[in-house]
């Protein structure tokens, strides 16, 4: 019984054994990513060197030291003794991105221990919160606060000169935050700063009103003035469109014009053969009665002619004291158309009577040559009424010529 716990325990303590040795063996083995530059080491002495692989790590006599060549970061917040020109401390945190390009050269320059005081990282916190120190103490606290881009340009020549002989080199430098550690200051900037943004903000809001105003008063404007060109070409369609409807009015009236014209004239032409035939009618008529008048006439006239002739002529053969007879019958007819107001006779009254009889003797003496004149003029008369007779009625106008 006790020979087999013996051997129990002397098997047990050989698993123990194989276990802690494959896993002391598993601890040393190292697996390397291809972005990581591996340098090893066996006894102070560099073995290999590159970028990746795996390999197993003697104990006490290997040693590995592994630089990262992707970019990396390094956050710093610099707070102790950084003040601005007018002696206000302030705080200030940043990123700082760096790669190495030469890892080789950057094995020797610094050191990729964290546990050492030359570490890489802890080089460039102090390195940059130096840099920040100077440059803050020659800015005023609002440049320090606005003005990053002076903070960032010299941090990142200053480190790009410092880490140009290490095989490192500065990508860039990003001012995370700047605070005033004075919390009255602070507060008073803060206030100051905040009556500028509402300051900064209602005059951007003002321009921006004023630009929207002046950018609606263009729109309306154009679209005032398109509206005015849709209205004025609308007007001239319609404008057209009355002068084409005119134009066509103005064809239908001038061919209703010349219809009613050809239509009158004809009427004209027919109206006026018509009044012709008429005019011709009654101008053959008129002639006819004309004629027939003139004939009358001339009967007439021989008549009265012939009556006057045979008068004259029984005036001629008659007794003188008949035709005396006659003359003194018709002295009260004479005297009668003489409108006698008076009547002197000359002489005395014995021979008042004798004066008249010798005025009426001589009158009677001159009866004769009177009777033969007469009968003279009665012939005269007698041949002119045969002539007018012989003429020919006038050929009357016809109503045409009239118009």
């Amino acid at each position: 019984m006790a020979i087999q716990l013996t051997v129990g325990l002397i098997v047990a303590g050989i698993g123990v054994f194989v276990l802690l040795f494959l896993i002391f063996l598993i601890s040393r083995y190292r697996k390397f990513k291809t972005n990581e530059y591996v340098i090893r080491f066996r006894n102070g002495k560099i073995k290999s060197a590159g970028k990746g692989g795996r390999c197993f790590l003697m104990p006490i006599i290997d040693e590995v030291v592994i630089i990262p060549t992707t970019t990396q970061q390094t956050f710093l917040e610099a707070s102790e003794k950084v003040v601005s020109r007018e002696f206000q401390d302030v705080s200030v945190s940043a990123f700082i991105f760096w790669k190495v390009v030469k890892p080789e050269i950057a094995f020797t320059a610094v050191s990729w221990e964290q546990k050492e005081s030359d570490y890489i990282e802890k080089i460039i916190k102090n390195a940059a919160e130096s840099i920040i120190r100077t440059t803050c103490a020659n800015m005023p606290l609002e440049h320090i606060i606005r003005e990053r881009s002076e903070i960032i340009s010299a941090v990142s020549k200053e480190l790009h000169e410092l880490m140009a002989d290490w095989g490192i080199v500065v990508i860039s430098v990003e001012v995370k935050d700047v605070e005033v550690l004075n919390k009255v200051l602070k507060n008073n900037m803060e206030a100051s700063k905040q009556i500028q943004e509402e300051e900064t903000a209602r005059l951007r809001r003002a321009g921006m009103d004023e630009i929207t105003r002046l950018r609606d008063l263009e729109v309306n404007r154009k679209t005032g003035i398109q509206e005015q060109t849709v209205q004025l070409e609308i007007q001239r369609e319609a404008k057209n469109r009355e002068i084409e409807v005119q134009k066509l009015e103005m064809t239908r009236t001038e061919i209703d014009a010349n219809t009613q014209r050809k239509k009158i004239t004809i009427e004209a032409d027919a109206e006026f053969e018509r009044m012709k035939r008429i005019a011709d009618g009654d101008r053959l008529a008129l002639i006819a009665k004309a004629q027939g008048e003139a004939a009358a006439v001339k009967e007439n006239l021989i008549a009265e002619a012939e009556g006057i002739l045979e008068q004259v002529k029984s005036l001629a053969q008659a007794d003188p004291k008949f035709f005396q007879l006659k003359i003194v019958e018709m002295l009260p007819e004479i005297y009668k158309q003489l409108n006698v107001d008076k009547m002197f006779i000359m002489g005395d009254g014995q021979k008042a009577f004798s004066s008249l009889a010798e005025s009426i003797i001589p009158f009677l003496t001159v009866l004769p040559e009177i009777t033969g004149k007469s009968l003279q003029f009665s012939e005269k008369l007698v041949e002119e009424s045969d002539s007018k007779a012989a003429i020919k009625p006038k050929k009357l106008a016809s109503p045409e010529a009239k118009k």
